[in-house]
């Protein structure tokens, strides 16, 4: 469904002022944050202050799946998030996060941002929210303080979080790995105690949150693409002129694209300054790790359901040859 029209809601008077609440987990040095802040500037400067945006960065209104349930009660106007963190009441989430499913991230763009639209249009508004615009996380990594990743075996018997996610889960499973569930805001901690040995997250994530003060390794696995999706309300987005919604569409596309450019780009510059700060990078090979999801596809085509998998495989199918 289009923001711009399909909301059946009478929209806003001219000239009345509007403030939308947004709220994401991301902390300050993230390309996302930061382009969801030039995105509110713009939207306020373009509509001479008539609409504005409030943004609650670092889970300040609670974790993703808490903050989704409040924009689908109308208590949030706006979030950002990964959908597979609300695969608890949806599951066919987790098809975004079918580990080596993308080639790249061209790749995983064309998908959720062409191909496989209309299939996300039709999941989230059954699950009450409206998509807006889509930002990025990034292809995930590897992090560990025991021993440098180069083949699955290094894997084998390292302790490691993972959000509660089954995506995630079945992966480093698969690879002989013992996981661990444990919310985001206590992982350092967790990290630092040697409670896990690691953890995964794209590399701007472990940048941003100095995961490399207290992990010793990350390998560059790229298993899983994360993405971060600007949705909305959408009786709190009906309320909206036509305009208004107008200019929301576009400087958050704006910013999204601006985010994923950002994300690309900084990767190797953020390796590089946790390696002068003592981290070892290594660089797998894919091939190998894929090899050996056979059961982790497995379990997550029983959750998701084998026609939707097959739906979802037909878009990442078309995006590659596209």
């Amino acid at each position: 469904m289009s923001l711009a029209a399909g909301l059946g809601v009478r929209p806003a008077i001219a000239g009345a002022k509007t403030q939308l609440k947004l709220s994401h987990q991301l902390g300050a040095t993230h390309p996302s944050f930061q382009a969801a802040e030039r995105m509110a500037a713009a939207i306020e400067e373009r509509t001479g202050g008539e609409l504005s945006i409030a943004i609650f960065p670092n889970s300040a209104l609670g974790s993703p799946p808490e903050t989704v349930k409040q924009a689908q009660l109308g208590a949030i106007d706006l979030v950002m998030f990964n959908p597979p963190n609300i695969e608890a009441q949806d599951k066919s989430a987790g098809v975004i996060q079918i580990p080596y499913q993308f080639d790249g991230y061209e790749h995983a763009h064309r998908v959720l941002g062409e191909t496989a639209r209309p299939w996300l249009d039709a999941f989230l508004e059954r699950n009450g929210l409206v998509w807006i615009a889509n930002f990025e996380y990034g292809f995930r990594a590897l992090s560990n303080s025991r021993r440098p990743v180069l083949t699955p075996d290094d894997v084998k018997g390292l302790k490691l979080r993972v959000p509660p996610e089954l995506s995630i889960q079945a992966t480093f499973e698969a690879l002989g790995a013992n996981t661990q569930t444990i919310a985001f805001g206590e992982l350092y901690l967790a990290l630092s105690s040697g409670t896990v040995d690691g953890q995964d997250n794209p590399i701007s994530v472990d940048y941003a949150n100095k995961f490399y003060e207290v992990q010793s390794h990350i390998a560059t696995t790229r298993h899983i693409y994360t993405s971060f999706m600007l949705t909305g309300n959408p009786r709190s987005l009906g309320k909206l002129s036509d305009e208004h919604r107008a200019i929301l569409s576009e400087e958050a596309i704006k910013a999204g694209r601006e985010a994923q450019t950002e994300v690309q780009a900084g990767e190797e510059d953020m390796l590089a300054r946790m390696e002068a700060e003592g981290v070892q990078i290594t660089r797998p090979e894919p091939g190998p790790f894929r090899d050996m999801m056979g059961p982790a596809w497995e379990r997550l085509r029983e959750r998701i359901g084998g026609e939707t998998w097959d739906a979802w495989m037909g878009y990442v199918e078309a995006a590659r040859v596209a």
